[in-house]
Parts: C-alpha cells; sequence; structure tokens
C-alpha cells in the first residue's frame, strides 16, 4: 500500500465546519484588512460569486441550507488570543488594529440557489466582509466535490489514491529542478480542507528548499512556515470604484493609490506590483519611476506569462534598473512542467518565484476543479470592474466594462481559456 493512502471518510471531516478556524484563510486577506481598517474603515461594498466554468453549474452538487449552514459558522468564529499572537509575532501590525481584530463581528456571506446555479454574495463595510471571500469559494469548491463524487459513485479512496498519485508526478519534477521556489496558493479551489493540509505536509516533508510557503495562515502556523502572499485585485477594484464620484483621472490614479498605501503600511516588506487590473500594458505606460524603484517586482496573474516577463524586462532596463536583482511571481494556471519552462526562459535575466493554487490542491483526476472567482462587484455604491489582460477573465456589468475601457485607454483584444 502507498504509504501516503489514508482510509477512506479522510479527506472530508464529517460533521465539522469547511473552514476550521478564522484564521484558516489567505494571509493577503489580512494584510489587505489592515489597509482597509486604516484607510477606508466606512467603505461599504458588495462581493458576489461567478462559476467561470459555464459548462458545469456547481450548483446541481450542492444544497443551499448546507452552504449556508457553512458561510454562518465561519462568520461565527472570532479571533482568539492565539491567532492574534501570531499576527503580532510577525510585528506588521499595531496593537489597536490587533485589539480591534478581537471585536469584530463578521457579516455572514448569504447563498441562494436558482435551478443549478448559486448565487452567493456579501455586503457591508468592506472592513466586515472583505474576510468571507475565501471561505466562500473554499465551501463551494468542497460541498461541489462532495457533491460529485457522490452523484457519480466516486469513493474518497479512490480519489485520494488518484490525487495523490499525480501529486507524486508533481514532486518529482519539482525535486528534479531545485533553483524551482513555489508557493501554495491552493487555499481558494481547494478540493477540501484535508487534502489541502496532506498536500502542504508532502512538500515540506520531499521538496526542500523548493517549497517556500503557504498562503494558508492556519497552516502556515500549524507547519511552522512563512504565510505568503501579496495583495489582491480587491484593492483596486475598490478604490477605482470609489473614484468614479470624483473624475476620470481619479479613477486612473487609483491602481497607484494602491501602491502608495501599501508602500506606507508595508515598506520593510518586499514590495509586490499586481498590475493587471486594467490592462498591465497600460498600468506599466504611467507608473511613476519611484514606484518601480521601490518596489521589488510584479505578480503576474493573467496573459501570457512569457510576453509578459520580456515586458517587465524591457521596463526596467528602459529605466537604467538592473533585472537580474527584480522578482516576477508568476501565479496564472500554473502546473509544475510550466514552472520550469519559465524558469528556464528567464534564468540570468529576472528573479522569478511561483504561486501555485489550484493544480496543486484540486487535481484529483476523477473530478476537473471549477474556475469559481468571488470579486467585488460595487463599492460606494458605484459598480466595481476589473478587465485583466484576458477579457475571459474580467468582471462586471458589460456597460462597465465598455466604459473602463474607455478611462483606461484599454484596447487590449485578447481571450484566452481560463485555465483555473
Amino acid at each position: 500500500m502507498n504509504a501516503h493512502v489514508k482510509p477512506q471518510g479522510l479527506l472530508w471531516a464529517k460533521d465539522a465546519p469547511i473552514v476550521r478556524r478564522i484564521d484558516e484563510n489567505d494571509v493577503y486577506k489580512i494584510l489587505m484588512l489592515y489597509l482597509i481598517w486604516s484607510f477606508y474603515p466606512n467603505l461599504r461594498v458588495k462581493f458576489a460569486f461567478k462559476n467561470r466554468t459555464v459548462k458545469v453549474p456547481i450548483g446541481q452538487y450542492v444544497e443551499a441550507q448546507e452552504f449556508q449552514e457553512q458561510l454562518n459558522a465561519y462568520a461565527a468564529m472570532k479571533f482568539n488570543d492565539e491567532v492574534i499572537a501570531t499576527f503580532r509575532s510577525w510585528m506588521m501590525f499595531p496593537e489597536d488594529f490587533l485589539e480591534w481584530l478581537k471585536t469584530i463581528d463578521l457579516t455572514p456571506a448569504q447563498v441562494e440557489k436558482k435551478g443549478n446555479e448559486l448565487f452567493i454574495t456579501v455586503e457591508g463595510l468592506w472592513a466586515l466582509v472583505t474576510l468571507q471571500e475565501i471561505p466562500s469559494l473554499c465551501i463551494a469548491s468542497d460541498l461541489g466535490g462532495r457533491g460529485f463524487a457522490a452523484a457519480n459513485g466516486i469513493s474518497e479512496t479512490d480519489l485520494f489514491n488518484e490525487g495523490n498519485r499525480r501529486l507524486d508526478e508533481k514532486i518529482a519534477i519539482f525535486k528534479a529542478n531545485p533553483e524551482l521556489r513555489i508557493a501554495q496558493f491552493g487555499l481558494r479551489r481547494r478540493f477540501s480542507g484535508l487534502w489541502e493540509e496532506h498536500v502542504t505536509q508532502r512538500l515540506l516533508d520531499e521538496c526542500g528548499p523548493v517549497f517556500t510557503g503557504v498562503s494558508n495562515m492556519y497552516l502556515a502556523d500549524k507547519f511552522g512556515v512563512e504565510a505568503v502572499g501579496t495583495n489582491a485585485h480587491e484593492l483596486p477594484m475598490a478604490l477605482t470604484a470609489l473614484a468614479r464620484h470624483t473624475s476620470e483621472d481619479a479613477m486612473r490614479e487609483a491602481p497607484y493609490t494602491v501602491l502608495k498605501l501599501w508602500q506606507r503600511l508595508y515598506s520593510h516588506k518586499s514590495l509586490i506590483m499586481l498590475d493587471d487590473a486594467y490592462g498591465s500594458d497600460v498600468f506599466r505606460t504611467n507608473l511613476p519611476y519611484h514606484y518601480l524603484k521601490a518596489y521589488k517586482g510584479f505578480r503576474h496573474d493573467s496573459g501570457d506569462p512569457f510576453e509578459y516577463g520580456d515586458a517587465v524586462i524591457k521596463l526596467y532596463e528602459e529605466k537604467g534598473l538592473d533585472p537580474r536583482g527584480r522578482l516576477i511571481i508568476f501565479s496564472d494556471g500554473l502546473n509544475p512542467q510550466k514552472t520550469v519552462d519559465l524558469l528556464n526562459y528567464f534564468r540570468g535575466r529576472i528573479m522569478v518565484a511561483f504561486g501555485m493554487g489550484t493544480n496543486l490542491t484540486n487535481d484529483m483526476g476523477f473530478i476537473k476543479a471549477w474556475s469559481l472567482v468571488m470579486k467585488i462587484v460595487e463599492a460606494a455604491g458605484n459598480p466595481a470592474v476589473k478587465l485583466s489582460n484576458n477579457l475571459n477573465k474580467a468582471t462586471g456589468d458589460p456597460v462597465e466594462v465598455e466604459l473602463y475601457k474607455h478611462v483606461f485607454g484599454y484596447t487590449n483584444t485578447a481571450r484566452e481559456v481560463v485555465v483555473y
């Protein structure tokens, strides 16, 4: 028997919350929450769920009542002294923020099912709803996987064994390429909590320095590794929507306001820019030099990664900065072989690292992972939009999408298949 095979029943913990602790969330959510608390404590927003795998409605495998119970269970959780002590040890947050965390009551997301479609929304003060995004996605993926397996007579043992076989192949590639630096970013679309934990344990045990950390704060704390993350499109989306009250110029400035505020709070950490909310080309064309110089590099999340990296290198060279001392974190639809290809392509030209998500934590063979997202759709009463470098990843009302294209001078027409 394979040493990593577990008995039936251990992919899913029965009669227990899918999200086990309040800090079972991506680290960038707490980093962004500190920014929200610091600068936008009264901003109201709305998040909404979207299944980009439109051909397979996840709702046909999920019961709304069970989903709502799981959402409520997470919203009822509190930041206890143990979690706060972990945050304090990072030496990133002031005591008044940590004390505030202990007092908050999270606003639960609400789920509605119409036919086979799930509609999940949460709205209220940004600081009280932002933490619901990742748990909502975890719960959707977990319940969808359970329902699909039950409907198709697939056992947990078979799922575990096939997932483990595929993980064996991934780990073999990682071990053969020790220069890789990969963080596990797979919380949001993991197959299950116990499976994510198993994957993380194996990566730690078998991959040496290749495995650099995990975005899941709970698992990072449990295994004593770094909680790794940057920031998300949520910030420029909310700030740009807020700026619609002012002017188109203010909207165009909003993504750089994110850089300013992030640097103000986290100047002692490596600063990474996420540049594709309204098109990477437009962002880099208008990027003030002082941000290019101060920030360590960029995170790639859409569009062709090789073309993207070439463009970033060219920008550094044109501005007189040595790209060999800079970093690109690739995080879009990765698999192990793609990380090797990117490492080899950019070797000696720029440093590269990888945030690998769904391919690590939801590659079970029998069930294709759904491409699930939960994005801000409204801020300060204004519609929120993301364009991306790939229009198939764009979110927002079609009329608003066209307005944002005009405001930002977005001319990209690329539509690529969304892998995850």
